[in-house]
């Protein structure tokens, strides 16, 4: 999951360099945000970003959840 994701980026980039930016869609619940925000906590993830996404980052993903159906 997201978790070890971030252990393993954290892992290989200096900690001056270490940012996360986390992009919800509109699909995204208040919910999933909250979740995101716990592992910034959990993982002392100390610089993130939560900005909006683009609609050709959007469409990359739904493009990427297909293939992987």
């Amino acid at each position: 999951g997201i978790r070890s994701e971030i252990i393993r980026k954290r892992a290989s980039t200096p900690d001056k360099d270490f940012v996360v930016v986390i992009k919800p869609s509109e699909e995204c619940t208040y919910k999933n945000v909250v979740d995101i925000l716990d592992e910034m906590s959990i993982n002392v993830a100390k610089r993130y970003a939560l900005v909006d996404i683009s609609p050709v980052e959007f469409n990359l993903i739904k493009i990427t959840e297909a293939q992987k159906k």
